[in-house]
């Protein structure tokens, strides 16, 4: 089964979460089960879908019709990857139980990040789904997540986890048991002295060794996953849509977004401009002694200013270099209803040839 993976970036504010679920609209529609995701701890996407989320998928049922999402907590999504990357149940207890396990995991960059990946990659190897959107936090730095895989397999590299494993071998220990506090922080002592007792501590010593020993033992099962994310985010099957706002700060943050993507040599399906504005057809002339005529007057002024900058975004989309993607825009909804928001966006999603899938990427 070849499941479509859809990544969608942009900067903050610009309706990228409300566009995420739209997509998935558009695909329940159609027929395709499709599963929405996101790594944005903002709980937009809880809201535009009107229900409460969590770390496994939720059956959302809206406009007649069904689509699952999920939103992933950082520590709970963490403890569902050790139990799957660690098979043996008394290896994954040495793990939760090693001080240094959470400490590590909320002090290394992209740890977070990682474990969503790898979660999405699960997700999308399950079969389960015919389309997987991940919408990410709203950033221009937000690829940046995608080269966590590269640095994760360098911190996996044996020659790292081999001197972490022989710290705790010199000190005594075997893969099966814990390293022996006081004969390991004397080799420590003798071969760093007082910096290894004074900056990291003969506690935290043994904690990052065992934590290393168990570490090698799945280093294969690990980096195999990692690998995989990493041939999954370069695949002709990953579509990545940049989302902007016909405002210069957003459309700032799209143009860098698809210099990253170019970069990547992974450039985008589409470039969607949200909240536009078509031009008018002329308003109506009232009478200059019509208490009305200012009120007219004002709204006709607001409506040609945004439609002026509607097609000025057009403009600019459309003179990024080396794109080639489809550009598309989704209307302002005047709806305060977050269903009707999603039907009217997923309504105008659904005519984009783009989102085929046979249409090329």
């Amino acid at each position: 089964m070849n499941t479509r993976l859809w990544i969608v970036v942009g900067g903050g504010g610009v309706g990228k979460t409300t566009t995420s679920a739209a997509l998935g609209v558009t695909f329940a529609k159609q027929g395709r089960r499709s599963l929405v995701i996101t790594v944005d701890p903002a709980r937009r996407l809880a809201d535009a879908l009107g229900v409460q989320l969590g770390v496994e998928a939720t059956r959302v049922q809206i406009g007649g019709v069904n689509l699952d999402a999920r939103m992933p907590d950082s520590r709970r999504s963490v403890d569902h990857f050790v139990d799957w990357l660690w098979v043996d149940a008394d290896a994954r207890k040495r793990v939760r139980d090693n001080p240094m396990y959470r400490e590590l995991g909320d002090a290394l960059a992209g740890v977070h990040e990682l474990v969503s990946l790898a979660v999405l990659e699960r997700d999308v190897q399950s079969g389960m789904y015919d389309d997987v959107i991940l919408d990410t936090a709203p950033s221009r730095h937000a690829l940046e997540l995608f080269d966590y895989p590269q640095k994760l397999i360098k911190m996996l590299d044996e020659r790292t986890l081999r001197f972490m494993i022989g710290l705790a071998r010199i000190a005594g220990a075997a893969l099966e048991q814990r390293p022996d506090e006081s004969r390991l922080f004397a080799w420590g002592k003798r071969r760093a002295g007082a910096l290894v007792s004074h900056l990291v501590g003969e506690t935290a010593i043994i904690n990052i060794a065992a934590l290393f020993v168990e570490l090698e033992a799945a280093r294969e099962r690990w980096l195999a996953l990692v690998q995989s994310v990493r041939t999954r985010l370069e695949s002709r099957n990953t579509r990545y849509l940049v989302i902007a706002a016909p405002s210069g700060a957003a459309l700032d943050d799209a143009a860098y977004l698809c210099s990253e993507l170019t970069q990547r040599r992974s450039k985008p399906t589409a470039l969607i401009i949200n909240r536009t504005h078509p031009a008018r057809d002329p308003w109506p002339q009232l009478d200059p002694a019509d208490p009305l005529q200012d009120i007219v007057m004002s709204l006709q002024r607001d409506s040609e200013r945004l439609g002026a900058q509607t097609q000025t975004a057009f403009e600019r989309v459309r003179s990024f270099p080396n794109t080639g993607a489809s550009v598309a825009s989704l209307p302002a909804v005047a709806a305060v209803d977050p269903t009707q928001v999603l039907l009217a966006l997923a309504e105008h999603l659904g005519a984009q040839s783009w989102l085929n899938p046979s249409a090329a990427r």
